[in-house]
């Protein structure tokens, strides 16, 4: 590629990702710099990933936490994006000479399905139900088993952060109808709408305007139906 395109792009969008970063300052701070990694991963787009791992890891975020929001991007983008991610993040990590301690998982193996519950209700089994040959039985079951119980029972995550991790991933794959539902979900496991849309406007320079102008837009009207339920 023509270095002089490649040095007036830079130049052009700089101050687009400063204006970002700078209006961002306040808002979850861990979140500045794992959002570009969850952004990143589920495009499938692995080449700024080294970079955005050594900054993570520059500004404290902890390894695992690093390697626990990799993880949880499986169940969202399938495991191919994220297997192709983890050489690079590996490497990363050797130069820092990190050590990654063994996940706590909880022994409660049912607690990943009390939070399905307890944040989503039986919504995935009434929609598939009428699906044929047992379908409408199996992706309720994996989605229970291999999605909240794999997942949330790693005690690295809080279930708030991991369902905000979540509805960020969805956004940058721009999918309507679990966008609408994660944003109550998120909502529900005690991220405030504050935060949802701020963490969305971080997305900014990774997925562009129309995809977080329509999904702040959701998360808005599900804070204002979720107030009206409670009221």
């Amino acid at each position: 590629m023509n270095k002089a395109l490649i040095e007036e792009f830079n130049q052009l969008v700089a101050p687009f990702v400063s204006d970002v970063n700078n209006h961002c300052t306040k808002h979850l701070q861990k979140d500045r710099f794992l959002i570009p990694i969850i952004a990143s991963i589920t495009q499938g787009i692995i080449k700024q990933l080294p970079d955005q791992v050594e900054q993570a890891l520059n500004k404290q975020v902890e390894p695992e936490t690093i390697a626990e929001v990799i993880y949880q991007l499986v169940p969202v983008i399938g495991t191919l994006k994220v297997e192709q991610a983890l050489p690079s993040i590996q490497k990363v990590f050797a130069q820092h000479q990190v050590q990654l301690f063994l996940t706590e998982t909880a022994t409660d193996q049912d607690f990943g399905a009390r939070v399905q519950s307890r944040l989503y209700s039986t919504e995935i089994k009434n929609l598939l139900k009428d699906l044929p040959d047992e379908a409408g039985q199996f992706i309720p079951y994996a989605l229970t088993q291999h999605f909240f119980n794999d997942f949330y029972n790693r005690k690295t995550l809080p279930v708030r952060d991991r369902e905000r991790y979540e509805l960020l991933a969805l956004i940058t794959l721009n999918v309507e109808f679990q966008i609408k539902a994660h944003a109550r979900g998120s909502l529900r496991a005690g991220n405030t709408e504050s935060e949802l849309i701020w963490s969305v406007i971080q997305l900014l320079p990774y997925v562009g305007f129309p995809f977080v102008i329509n999904s702040v837009q959701v998360i808005h009207q599900a804070a204002g139906q979720l107030a009206e339920e409670n009221s």
